[in-house]
């Protein structure tokens, strides 16, 4: 495995487009990227939207937002649909010759998170978003094996995390069928 600085393998995604009919999408430190409706009944992005990135699948967003499952923030990679438009706050890249899957894995690894609280300036600002820049989460280093394994490595937790999602399915019929007695 190879030691890097993440800004050797990332380029910095700020592209936008106003009249893209992309869905509004925003990450949850749980469930990585849900579309906006999900969490909100209305659409709060508002005029703030001709800003908004466009982010293609297969590329990443880091939301610096504090949360009480992530602390310092939670990257994924959008694999759930072809584009999407996403809050212009969050930090948005791709990958160069990596594994998007495997990099957001890595990215939320407590390693990061301790290199991201020794890096991270204060707490939250009033908005909730730690002050970080894009140059400074950058900075942090990550260990990358060959692309070979990162895919193997992203496909076995992709399959444990269908295999985790399909039993709970199940344990939730059983629950309601038990409680409906």
């Amino acid at each position: 495995w190879e030691q890097r600085k993440l800004g050797e393998v990332v380029k910095e995604v700020t592209r936008n487009d106003s009249t893209s009919e992309a869905p509004i999408m925003m990450i949850t430190a749980n469930n990585g990227f849900i579309e906006q409706s999900e969490r909100y009944a209305f659409n709060n992005a508002g005029e703030s939207l001709k800003k908004y990135i466009l982010l293609e699948k297969g590329e990443l967003a880091y939301n610096h937002g504090a949360s009480k499952l992530r602390p310092y923030g939670s990257c994924f990679a959008l694999t759930t649909a072809e584009n999407a438009r996403i809050p212009f706050v969050y930090h948005c890249f791709s990958v160069e010759n990596q594994n998007a899957e495997f990099m957001s894995i890595e990215l939320n690894s407590s390693e990061i998170e301790n290199q991201l609280r020794k890096i991270v300036s204060s707490g939250a600002r009033m908005d909730g978003l730690l002050n970080i820049s894009f140059d400074e989460y950058s900075s942090v280093s990550v260990v990358l094996p060959s692309i070979e394994e990162q895919d193997r490595i992203a496909g076995f937790l992709r399959n444990l995390d269908r295999l985790i999602t399909l039993h709970q399915r199940k344990l939730e019929k059983v629950i309601f069928a038990f409680i409906s007695l």
